[in-house]
């Protein structure tokens, strides 16, 4: 590893460490770029090279997270169903104990994703809010949204193919899942109505589900 590189990488952990721990005792909304390189030991140009604003600075927190479950759930929308065989009777069951299908498969991806919002809804909502706030883009055109919508049209799109669901617009409910599947709208249930997380994921499923044939 070269020297520039390795002071890059440097300069990475002490971001991100500085940034966890004023996240930890600050709360999102109480940080600021500035506390962030004072904590670090930086100045704020070194720093802005760097990372334009929060939100960039969240999604490198969550870099390694997100990776796994996307390519979690990209692993999942590739998963070819497995063909039932006449003279077996033992009922194989998909990844959330029903029978295996594309819709199962739906069904878990939409599970997955509320245990990763649950655990990081406020990060993903200053992640978002920082995007589409001063570059004037909606959430869908982030990488992390971006890809989600693209599996969970993928998903969409083998269900209505293998005659499981409705004929929907698979493109079209790739998006007003991920919307609904955004971490504001998580917020505000938990918050303004008292949902948890089961009551939510719950309240997703169903949506699907009334898609089923």
């Amino acid at each position: 590893m070269n020297q520039d590189r390795r002071e890059t990488d440097l300069y990475r952990e002490r971001i991100l460490k500085a940034a966890r721990q004023l996240f930890h005792e600050h709360g999102l909304d109480g940080v600021s770029m500035y506390m962030i390189a004072r904590t670090a030991g930086i100045g704020q140009g070194s720093l802005y090279r760097r990372y334009a604003d929060i939100g960039e600075i969240g999604s490198d927190l969550l870099r390694d997270n997100t990776e796994k479950l996307l390519s979690g759930l990209e692993a999942l929308a590739n998963e070819p169903i497995r063909q039932s065989d006449p003279e077996d009777r033992t009922e194989k069951k998909g990844r959330d104990g029903r029978k295996d299908s594309y819709l199962a498969y739906l069904r878990s991806a939409i599970s997955q994703v509320v245990d990763f919002t649950d655990e990081h809804a406020e990060l993903l909502l200053r992640i978002k809010s920082e995007f589409t706030g001063k570059k004037q883009l909606t959430q869908f055109e982030h990488p992390i949204f971006e890809k989600l919508n693209g599996i969970l049209t993928d998903l969409f799109r083998q269900a209505v193919q293998a005659r499981e669901i409705r004929e929907v617009e698979p493109p079209f409910m790739g998006s007003a899942l991920t919307a609904v599947l955004s971490p504001d709208l998580y917020l505000y249930q938990q918050k303004v109505h008292g949902s948890t997380k089961a009551e939510i994921r719950q309240g997703i499923l169903t949506l699907v589900d009334a898609l089923a044939i």
